[in-house]
């Protein structure tokens, strides 16, 4: 019986509005997600009408997740120190202002500033979403749930950006695409500020702007490296120079952040086999989504003739799949070994990009393999370290 005591006196109590801090930070995810891939079907109608360059257009597409891959880590860092409820909003003003830049956008080089600043806002906001979510959710099960719902969102939302983006772009025209936003950014303010509870982390010492400096330079130049591989193929010499530069920065910042009493980035998490699997699955899974919509929204377009609402909604069955696979992962998760659960995942995703292969055509039947990666990994990642089975 005092063993019981004990147990109930030493576990936090649970957060009455847990439940809604997570439907607000869910809707704040769901925008940044739908924001990474709206533009896919409004980016036709935004070439025909700002008739950008080649350039231009890589760039369009290209720097708001460069922004956003860069500035990851020193956003984390920055809302432990200066509060992650406060640099979740600012991302969210900054998101709105963003938006509104593009509304009004007259030639592609505001286009691509708007772009930019959204992915400065998205990396303040994208952090802090988990973060406070571990705060929130103190009990392990309800914490995986969260973290489930965290990943459906988030892999939905890149779904569903096309079937929006598409009806909003057939009717009103590409500016729509960003004039979604202000609204929606402007309530999550509202409500956040109201219903979010504040969290951060004490740290001592100075702000390591060196250490800043080094991830951004080594983030950046990583990305840009790797798309003007793809673009320049491997005899591109300023690929190679970009990837040598990025080598060089991260191992610089690695090594510093190993030898700080409070670094920007624990690297030795990554020395935890389970953390290290669960974060690779959830990179790769999310590359492959997100690659696999953009190239196939453009196909229906250009290569089909579809219409912008059209191809979005043969994009349908990935959220369709990704919802129902985020509330499963959970619960298979406590019944069956999580190398079996991710294992599972990892057939379905690869199955999902072969259908197309096997069968000569993209039909929406192939990407039914592609959300369930994301939810079960996503729920891994939530999870207590287990004894291997």
């Amino acid at each position: 019986m005092s063993h019981s005591i004990l147990e109930c006196v030493m576990t936090p109590p649970l957060d009455p509005r847990r439940w809604v801090v997570l439907a607000i930070l869910s809707g704040s995810l769901l925008l940044i997600a739908m924001d990474t891939t709206i533009l896919n079907v409004a980016f036709p109608s935004l070439v025909s009408d700002l008739q950008p360059s080649s350039v231009q257009q890589l760039w369009i597409i290209d720097v708001y997740a460069l922004a956003l891959s860069g500035l990851l880590v020193t956003a984390g860092a920055l809302g432990d120190r200066w509060g992650r409820k406060r640099l979740l909003l600012a991302g969210f003003a900054i998101f709105a202002l963003a938006s509104l830049m593009a509304v009004f956008a007259t030639e592609a080089w505001q286009v691509i500033a708007a772009r930019a600043l959204l992915g400065v806002g998205g990396a303040a906001i994208m952090p802090s979403t988990l973060s406070i979510l571990r705060d929130v959710f103190t009990d392990a099960r309800e914490r995986a749930l969260a973290y489930a719902v965290w990943a459906a969102v988030f892999g939905g939302g890149m779904a569903l950006g096309p079937v929006v983006g598409g009806l909003l772009v057939e009717r009103n025209g590409w500016q729509s695409a960003f004039l979604i936003n202000i609204p929606v950014a402007l309530a999550i303010i509202a409500f956040g500020a109201w219903m979010l509870p504040e969290s951060r982390q004490r740290r001592e010492g100075r702000w390591d702007w060196w250490g800043v400096g080094q991830s951004i330079v080594g983030m950046l130049a990583l990305a840009g490296g790797i798309k003007q591989l793809g673009k320049g193929g491997p005899t591109d010499p300023v690929a190679w120079t970009l990837l040598v530069v990025a080598a060089v920065a991260l191992t610089i910042f690695v090594r510093r952040q190993l030898r700080l009493p409070q670094p920007l980035l624990h690297v030795r998490l990554f020395t935890n086999r389970s953390f290290s699997i669960a974060a690779a699955s959830i990179f790769l899974g999310m590359i492959a989504l997100g690659s696999a919509l953009f190239l196939v929204t453009q196909w229906f377009q250009y290569g089909q003739g579809y219409s912008p609402l059209e191809a979005g909604i043969r994009l349908l069955p990935a959220p369709l799949g990704l919802v129902v696979t985020s509330l499963v992962a959970p619960v298979l998760m406590h019944r069956l070994p999580i190398r079996h659960v991710i294992g599972g995942g990892l057939l379905l995703m690869t199955a999902g990009l072969a259908l197309p292969w096997l069968f000569q055509q993209s039909g929406p039947l192939a990407y039914l393999g592609l959300p369930w990666r994301s939810a079960c990994s996503a729920a891994v990642s939530a999870s207590r370290p287990r004894p291997r089975r």
